[in-house]
């Protein structure tokens, strides 16, 4: 296994201006079509608290952790590159904007990002239903959404977080316009909460380490919200480019992330899942259980691209057009490529077992 660590100054710096010339010319990503493909690079934003590179409480993050790719392409000789970058979605986009990268777990908008800036890319493979967290001290006031209007919250701009935060506060009947947004990445904004720099912040379950050393309170997450569209959304992106020079890769890749999704929501195997995130992040055990505590699982992990993920990411399109973001929308269902995941169910044999969604996230077809 092979990983590469990118600081968040290296990546968020030169992104923006990066993906604006992007609107202009349209970027081809990825290996050589007739190169022999020696190795398969996978990037993703590092989530973690500790030494070992971490993708968060996902699919992906299992996949990594279980070597599950590497023995899939040993065989053919194939190495697996993992590069784990600390500046978020953002540095991640660069890499795909760089040729750095053939495949990306991202975020809901870092993903939107990217491709509305010109990144030539295909929506692969569903994550769904993470929850963020509103953090803030001990001895605040604050115990609702409404409670934030003109206050100092810490969001890292740019990510998932900030599309899971303005869907929770437009429930709220607030919006951005409404609080101070001070534009932190997520160690910083822990840090600025606990020094009491900040009235709040908003984030992941990482937040809940400060809670857990008695240094804040959480008193609200999307867990209370009242529609499963508030939570967040992620997967994995392709480029178009490796996507059609070899697709019989990319269905074996999306074969192990299909079995390795149903490994993780199955009741049997919980623990040890929940186990081997906590170690990989560097997180309390009880943090991680607290992440998917009264969640259904086969809803969190379902790999399938259906009406749920469509308008969640349609909604997501529009609300990154609508306060200045990206500069066009485009079609997202054109953008789903669900042929790979719904190959790998009907060989799997799993069709009945993963449910298709609706779009406000009640079990539709199977």
């Amino acid at each position: 296994m092979s990983v590469r660590f990118f600081s968040a100054r290296r990546g968020v710096l030169r992104s923006l201006s990066l993906l604006l010339g992007c609107l202009l010319v349209p970027v081809a990503i990825a290996a050589t079509p007739t190169a022999p493909v020696q190795v398969i690079r996978i990037a993703s934003p590092d989530l973690s608290a500790g030494p070992k590179p971490f993708s968060g409480t996902n699919t992906v993050s299992l996949v990594h952790i279980r070597g599950a790719l590497e023995k899939e392409f040993a065989k053919d000789g194939i190495k697996i590159e993992w590069s784990f970058f600390k500046g978020a979605g953002p540095a991640v986009n660069e890499a795909f904007a760089n040729r750095q990268i053939d495949f990306a777990y991202l975020g809901d908008l870092a993903s939107i990002i990217g491709r509305a800036g010109g990144i030539s890319s295909r929506f692969l493979f569903a994550v769904r239903g993470a929850n963020t967290y509103l953090g803030v001290p001990p001895d605040s006031s604050i115990t609702s959404l409404k409670d934030l209007k003109g206050k100092r919250v810490a969001l890292f701009r740019g990510t998932a977080d900030q599309l899971a935060f303005g869907r929770s506060l437009a429930e709220a009947g607030l919006s951005e316009r409404d609080v101070q947004i001070i534009n932190l990445d997520w160690t910083a904004a822990r840090a600025a909460l606990a020094s009491h720099q900040v009235d709040a912040a908003w984030q992941g379950a990482a937040l809940l380490i400060l809670r857990d050393r008695g240094q804040i309170k959480v008193p609200l997450s999307t867990k209370q919200a009242r529609n499963r569209q508030v939570t967040t959304q992620a997967g994995l992106v392709g480029s178009d480019a490796f996507i059609n020079a070899h697709p019989e890769l990319t269905q074996r890749l999306i074969n192990v992330l299909v079995a390795q999704a149903q490994w993780a929501s199955e009741p049997a195997h919980r623990d040890e899942f929940l186990k081997l995130l906590a170690e990989q992040g560097s997180l309390p055990l009880a943090l991680v259980q607290g992440e998917f505590d009264g969640d259904d699982l086969r809803f969190r992990f379902d790999p399938r691209l259906d009406d749920f993920i469509a308008a969640s990411y349609t909604d997501s399109v529009a609300t990154a057009k609508s306060i200045g973001l990206i500069r066009r929308s485009y079609d997202v269902r054109a953008w789903l490529e669900p042929r790979f995941v719904e190959q790998a169910i009907a060989a799997q044999g799993s069709q009945r077992y993963w449910p298709s969604y609706d779009a406000a996230g009640a079990v539709g077809k199977h």
